[in-house]
């Protein structure tokens, strides 16, 4: 999902489409939360009627709270036996799990505040703490106090940089606009070139094979025709045996 289909999300379902995003989040959907929040403020910005800051804002802090809570209720309810499921294993591979679990031997609860500011590692590492029955309390204040610095930090920034993002996204569509005719005009060309390289062999091979030619059949004058060769026929030595006598 790129930003303008998230702005028009978001635009659409004000708060509770930017709360979805969030809880997809949680599930383990690609989408860096931290855009999602600079999208919220940008729509602020742009429709203030629908979006006001501080409503988007509470909006955004139980979405993520509750995407947060999805991992790390399945790793305290199920533990490891989840990493049975495939889809689960695509997202939290054993690998990531047992390098979570030695940070979380040796660094303790700085994971989970480090984790809430690091996209890529969320879903990780809360069901990490989940599964080595970190409490509720400790987790939930934990999480929280990440999400009450970043929440209103990057929506604010989305709110007063709306004037930016629109000139970045103006300049990426002229961008993206120029890569596309760039790329339309060299498949032409080069189209055209294997149609002229084509041709010419075309017409080497032409060339290089040789016309048939018709040869008339010369015909020779009577004169020079050589007449046949007709001698006297040669004498008939000895005589012929006599005619068989029927026996009386």
């Amino acid at each position: 999902m790129d930003f303008d289909a998230l702005v028009q999300w978001i635009t659409n379902y004000p708060y509770i489409g930017v709360a979805l995003v969030f809880v997809l989040c949680g599930l383990g959907l690609p989408l860096p939360e931290e855009l999602v929040l600079i999208a919220g403020g940008y729509v602020c910005a742009k429709v203030p009627d629908k979006a006001q800051l501080w409503v988007m804002m509470c909006w955004c802090a139980g979405g993520i709270l509750t995407g947060d809570l999805i991992p790390y209720t399945l790793g305290r309810v199920f533990g490891v036996r989840l990493l049975r499921l495939r889809p689960l294993r695509l997202v939290v591979t054993k690998q990531r799990l047992a390098k979570f679990d030695r940070w979380f031997r040796r660094r303790g609860d700085m994971v989970i505040i480090v984790a809430r500011f690091v996209p890529g590692i969320r879903v990780v590492a809360f069901f990490t703490a989940g599964a080595m029955k970190l409490s509720w309390l400790r987790f939930l204040l934990l999480d929280g106090a990440g999400i009450v610095v970043i929440v209103p930090l990057l929506t604010l920034l989305g709110r007063h940089s709306a004037g930016v993002i629109d000139d970045l996204i103006d300049k990426m569509q002229r961008l993206e606009r120029g890569i596309l005719w760039s790329a339309v005009g060299a498949t032409l060309l080069l189209l055209a070139w294997f149609w002229m390289a084509r041709r010419q062999r075309r017409r080497r091979r032409a060339l290089a094979v040789p016309g048939e030619t018709f040869i008339e059949p010369r015909v020779q004058p009577k004169s020079e025709v050589a007449e046949p060769l007709v001698g006297p026929e040669p004498p008939i030595t000895g005589a012929l045996p006599p005619p068989d006598t029927p026996a009386s």
